[in-house]
């Protein structure tokens, strides 16, 4: 499996679902994740873990995640991974970029059974 990073998006790039649904473009990249702008899919911005990806073309960043499975994710606030040791607020947020809630027996990051 292929771990992307910072180096591997820029602002400007194209975002799309793995159903080609069209998500908007990337306006800022940051270590953990990247600013994606509201569009068609997103009524507010969404940042996006780089775990999110599953493959970048040229100028185009295809997701892992289909149309209806990004309407549902958390990431309407960028983690705080440096500042927020123990604050549940930002672990809430937090449990969509995949990061253990130890507030919570469930872990986000992993499927159910």
């Amino acid at each position: 499996m292929t771990q992307w990073n910072q180096s591997n998006v820029r602002p400007h790039m194209k975002v799309y679902t793995s159903d080609a649904e069209h998500v908007g473009h990337i306006a800022e990249v940051y270590e953990d994740s990247f600013l994606v702008h509201r569009g068609y899919l997103f009524p507010v911005d969404r940042y996006i873990p780089y775990s999110a990806i599953s493959r970048i073309e040229e100028n185009e960043v295809h997701l892992a995640l289909d149309s209806e499975q990004i309407q549902d994710v958390l990431w309407k606030k960028r983690p705080d991974y440096e500042h927020h040791p123990g604050d549940p607020t930002q672990l809430f947020y937090d449990r969509g970029h995949g990061i253990n809630d130890p507030y919570d027996e469930i872990d986000f990051g992993q499927p159910t059974s």
